[in-house]
């Protein structure tokens, strides 16, 4: 029953607050405005980022207070991409901001325990944290594509490892939820205010989850549950290296752009996203079987896995970059 209460409460909170708030970004023009790497022709209202950390804050509070100190790093974050989306700020800031409050979960234990030397366990994670958190800000490149990724991450971090269902379902709950006004066409953005607090909650909840065990397992829990943002961002970065581009500035090279060149509508490719986290759940589940037999059937899923991003890899997003683009790309941060 906490369960479905954890994630559903989550859900009402944001569904129930995402009108009065779109409404609050209409008065104040708190707008993504069309520009030139921008394919939507109308301002688009923003607060949904606010919507969901509202929708996962009132959740914690109620029935996880203990996790209150979670809770105040996702509000920082969400704070710095709310300054974000209101005035630019300079990728040098934003990332100082999420180099503090990832040290600030590593200092509250969220570490993964790769070995016995604290300096390298702190380091890598936070290297994880403030990479995801840019991942899924990354992400947030096409209606729905980010709420459905982080969404899908954490159900599957909360299925590995039931003890981070405090913090997982809770925000999985609200990005579904804004869902209902994100979905393609979208009515409402999340700015960075929702990808970067999402980003750094995925990032947490698989360091958490990571740390419930050991070994080959624990790489398993880890990494499995974000392999669509994993996925995502080393093709981006790959397309770039190969083709001179600087890999810190935005571009529509990401795997949903690739799949819109193939012909592939947006609800489309936010099914092959849900299939794709399935998948990967489903690897991790025979994976975790290990060292009986029947782990090694996640070999071969895996394998699928390279292959498409080989596949994708070859769509050059390039190649086209002067023709008009496709209405439904939209980009909020660059990216």
């Amino acid at each position: 029953m906490t369960t479905v209460l954890l994630g559903g409460l989550a859900f009402v909170v944001a569904v129930a607050t995402l009108w009065p708030l779109r409404r609050i970004a209409l008065g104040f023009r708190i707008m993504d405005v069309p520009g030139p790497r921008k394919a939507h022709k109308e301002p688009v209202p923003y607060l949904g980022g606010v919507a969901i950390l509202l929708g996962a804050g009132v959740t914690i509070l109620v029935l996880k207070p203990d996790l209150w100190p979670l809770l105040v790093l996702l509000t920082l974050v969400a704070c710095l991409g709310f300054v974000d989306d209101i005035k630019a700020l300079p990728v040098w800031a934003k990332l100082v901001g999420e180099i503090a409050v990832a040290s600030s979960a590593i200092g509250l234990g969220f570490s993964w325990h790769i070995s016995d030397s604290f300096e390298l366990n702190a380091g890598f994670s936070l290297l994880w944290i403030v990479g995801l958190t840019n991942s899924l800000n990354l992400l947030d490149n096409m209606d729905g594509l980010a709420s459905t990724a982080a969404a899908c991450s954490l159900l599957m971090t909360a299925a590995l490892v039931p003890a981070t269902m405090g913090l997982t379902l809770p925000l999985a709950g609200a990005a579904v939820g804004f869902l209902v006004i994100n979905r393609p066409r979208a009515r409402m953005y999340m700015g960075d205010t929702g990808s970067l607090m999402l980003g750094l909650g995925v990032g947490i909840g698989s360091i958490w989850a990571a740390n419930s065990t050991h070994g080959l397992h624990s790489f398993v829990i880890l990494s499995f549950p974000v392999a669509v943002a994993l996925f995502d961002t080393s093709l981006v970065i790959a397309s770039r290296l190969r083709t001179g581009r600087p890999v810190q500035l935005g571009g529509q090279d990401h795997f949903s752009h690739r799949l819109r060149l193939l012909g592939l509508p947006p609800m489309v490719i936010l099914g092959l996203t849900i299939w794709g986290s399935s998948i990967a759940w489903a690897c991790a589940a025979l994976a975790l079987l290990y060292p009986l037999a029947q782990a090694w059937l996640a070999v071969p899923i895996a394998l699928a896995f390279v292959a498409a991003w080989v596949l994708l890899f070859r769509v050059d997003p390039y190649a086209i970059a002067n023709q008009p683009r496709i209405e439904v790309y939209r980009d909020q941060t660059g990216t």
